[in-house]
């Protein structure tokens, strides 16, 4: 599901007018698609819903520095990432430990599914150990679908940046992956 461009780009000198109305639309637009980044990049479903929240509060406030000419959208996500490396960095890696109803529900999984949990539980501690440019880089393209170009404006990086970290972030993930890939 992506966001309304054209909707953004009708609220963005609404909201840099500090119309509290057109902020509620955009939050309405925008807050599944930043939680579902958040939640990606931290692995903590209540930790990226705080986060979701701080992002649009310290959006509102930086509400003076918005060049309306620049996406409202790429200026939300700068905020976002910069919460959850700040965040990252504050605390120990996540670490997935199901509970016992998980552990009993999975040795009654047929073997694919077995397979397929132990990649996704391996796929994201390979996510989780990329140095966090690259991280940050493939989530936004691989999870949230933005192009490299967009990217680029967000992490307020040049795009050979982009497509160097992306580089180096396939790279790393092909090697930690290479036994489910085989």
């Amino acid at each position: 599901m992506t966001v309304d461009q054209k909707k953004i780009s009708e609220l963005s000198p609404l909201i840099k007018e500090k119309d509290e109305q057109a902020l509620k639309e955009f939050f309405y637009l925008m807050q599944p698609e930043i939680f579902r980044f958040l939640f990606r990049y931290t692995g903590d479903r209540a930790l990226a819903e705080d986060l979701v929240q701080e992002t649009f509060v310290k959006f509102w406030l930086s509400i003076d520095n918005l060049d309306v000419d620049k996406l409202c959208k790429a200026y939300l996500y700068r905020i976002a990432r910069n919460l959850a490396i700040n965040n990252i960095n504050r605390r120990p890696p996540f670490k997935y430990i199901g509970d016992e109803e998980n552990f009993l529900s999975l040795l009654n999984n047929t073997q694919n599914e077995v397979n397929l949990t132990f990649f996704m539980d391996d796929f994201q501690k390979a996510i989780n150990s990329l140095p966090e440019r690259c991280k940050a880089t493939f989530l936004f393209s691989r999870i949230s679908g933005f192009d490299y170009s967009e990217i680029a404006e967000i992490m307020n990086v040049s795009l050979q940046t982009v497509k160097n970290q992306m580089n180096k972030a396939l790279a790393v993930l092909r090697k930690r992956l290479k036994n489910h890939l085989d």
